[in-house]
Parts: structure tokens; sequence; C-alpha cells
């Protein structure tokens, strides 16, 4: 069914020894349409990426796999590509014109960024700009704009009140009030960041008709690369982006409100989400990392395919873990073995998208998938 670029390595991956790298879990509304007909590649209108700094180095051998087979744009309509910060980055390299370069020349920018203990909200912002500048040219802009295939969401957030404030102290005590009121309730959000989503396409998204809560604002020549630092920018560690061409305020990190999954992306389609995640766990927003009580609203997760690595993959990277934003810190004396480490689990990462397109190719995804654990 695909052009699968790595025959040989396939061949041992798919032998009966093997240990099981790749994990599937789908939603109540896919999960049979899945058991019987397996992963029809004109069955996925949304490929979405989570933020989670770089962690979301253990996704590069699958986003290539996709790249290198073309399988999101085997579907007749047109895909949407979604995301917040790291995630929403992965998306905007993949609607480049040459994605396979420009995903490169992210990774390779991103993983090269190096700080110090003297560094400051505004030179983190600094170095963050030179990533995004680093692999969205000139010429892509246009090509994302108005690309063939792909619509795109950029999650982001505009801070209100304290939290627009440049005062690192007063940002500081604004993220502290709003995860103390996030965790009484998830709503309490919206009184701190307003959800704002940047996109692109040839109408407005399905998911914003139907169950969004936000604001939309079109993404243009001027704003885009705006748009991509702000999805990136957490507050505290980054300095707020201002001045965006069409949309006032002050943006931030599209992962506190939207971290990893927190909308139906196609509600009421017989289509599905592609979700390629780090870990088995969602977390809808970023303060909801240490609620393990807290899940995505209610019907959020029916149309998903959930893939994330195993915890037998994990214990192939470097201290069998995954890489993390500590690691900046972790190794602030030493950045070339960081480095190092991110790129072990790049070259790692391959066996994700190896064992992802043998799974589909042979059926096998139809015995494999399991029914997503929905609160």
């Amino acid at each position: 069914m695909l052009l699968r670029p790595w025959p040989t390595l396939l061949l041992v991956v798919s032998s009966p020894i093997m240990k099981r790298y790749l994990l599937y879990k789908a939603g109540p509304a896919v999960l049979d349409v899945i058991r019987q007909e397996g992963l029809k590649p004109e069955r996925v209108a949304v490929y979405a990426g989570p933020a989670g700094g770089p962690k979301w180095f253990v996704s590069v051998g699958f986003d290539r796999a996709l790249m290198q087979t073309r399988f999101l744009q085997q579907r007749n309509e047109r895909v949407l590509l979604a995301g917040a910060s790291a995630g929403a980055w992965r998306c905007l390299a993949m609607a480049c014109r040459d994605p396979e370069d420009a995903y490169e020349s992210l990774r390779i920018a991103y993983s090269r960024n190096v700080f110090t203990r003297d560094d400051t909200p505004a030179t983190v912002s600094a170095a963050l700009r030179r990533n995004v500048e680093s692999f969205i040219r000139e010429e892509d802009v246009p090509h994302i704009l108005e690309h063939k295939h792909f619509d795109l969401v950029v999650n982001t957030v505009r801070a209100k009140g304290p939290a627009a404030s440049g005062n690192r102290g007063i940002e500081g005590f604004t993220l502290l009030v709003a995860a103390l009121a996030n965790a009484v309730w998830s709503r309490t959000m919206d009184l701190f960041y307003e959800r704002v989503v940047f996109f692109a396409g040839s109408g407005t998204p399905l998911f914003v008709q139907q169950s969004f809560g936000g604001r939309m604002v079109r993404l243009t020549r001027e704003n885009l690369r705006y748009a991509a630092l702000a999805t990136g920018s957490l507050p505290y560690i980054v300095a707020g982006v201002r001045q965006v061409p069409g949309a006032e305020g002050v943006y931030r990190d599209g992962g506190l409100q939207d971290y990893q999954l927190n909308q139906d992306y196609c509600p009421g389609t017989e289509a599905l989400t592609l979700f390629f995640h780090y870990q088995e766990r969602i977390s809808p927003g970023w303060f909801d990392k240490k609620l393990p009580w807290r899940r995505p609203p209610k019907g959020s997760l029916d149309r998903v395919l959930q893939v994330y690595p195993s915890s037998d993959f994990v214990g192939l990277l470097p201290d069998s873990r995954l890489p993390d934003r500590d690691d900046f810190v972790r190794f602030v004396d030493d950045p070339r073995e960081r480095i190092r480490r991110w790129d072990t689990v790049c070259e790692q990462s391959k066996i994700l998208g190896e064992q992802f397109m043998e799974d589909v190719d042979s059926m096998r995804i139809k015995e494999l998938v399991e029914p997503m654990k929905i609160a």
C-alpha cells in the first residue's frame, strides 16, 4: 500500500523475536474501524503534535516515516496539522517546501541551543527566534500558507492581566496562582490565558465550528513567524511575544491551554486524528502534568488513534528515560554530552517509524490496537 524506504530494516523489525517498541490506543469511535480495516491513510484527517519540550525528539523517526512515504498526503481531502510548542514546530516543518530538510534544520537548531546560568528570558527568546528562522525560510512562508494539501493550526494563548507583565517576578507569582486555581477547576485558566489559534487553510477548521473555546487569527506572511515563536514561549522562561501583526496583546506557549491533546479535531465525522505521543497518559493543559486525575474533555479522544513508544523502547535511550527540558540545566556545564544524548534519541527513534509502517502495511495494527482508557 505504501512506499517503504527501509525494506531491509523492516524485515528485522517485523521479526517475531523483536520486542514491541510501539503501542496503539484508539478512542471508541474509531477502535472497531481500525480492528476491521487497519489504518487507511484516507481516514486520517488530522495529525496532532503535543507540546513537551525536548521529548519531541522521540517523534523524529515517526515523522520522517510519514514524510518519506507521503502517508498524510494520500487522503483525497485536506489534512489538518495541529499542535502547540514543539508539536506546532514539527507541523510547520512538515508543511515547508522541503519538509525533510526543514525538519532536520529544526532538529539541529533546537538540539544545539546552549544556555548558561546567565541567560534571561530575553536571550532565550532570541535563541528560539533563531530556531524558527532556521527552518522557516522566506520561501517557505507562502508555501505553508497556500499548501496544496495541509491546513495548519498553531496553538497559542494571549496572556491577560498580570500574566501579560514583562516583570519576571509578577509573571512567576501569576503562574503560581494560575497553577493553584487550575488544580481546583481547569476553567480558571481562562482568567489568565485566552486560547488563540493561528490557522492557515481553505476554511475555518471543523473543530472551531463545533467545540472550540477561544479566538481564531488567520496566519499571514507578516505574522507566521511571530506565531511560531509565541507557541513555544513559556512564561517566566521565555519573553512574551508582542506586536503580532493582526493580533493585539502578549502571546505565549499554546501548551498552557492545549498541552498534549485537548480538542476533538474532527467532530461528527468518520475520520480520525493520528496522534503520536511520547507517553501513554494525555494531559490536556500544561498545569495538568502533576494532576493525575485530570483528563481531556469528554469526547475529545473518541476519534483519536494514539501511537506511543513502549517501555522497551524507552529502555534503549540514554539513562532509560525521555529527554526533557531539565537537561538544559542538568548538562549546563557539559552541553556536548546533552547534544550527544539527544542525537542518540533521534537515531533510536528510527525504530518507531519503521515499526509503524510495517504494522500498517502488514495490517498487524488490527490486532495490536487497544481501547483507549477514557474517564
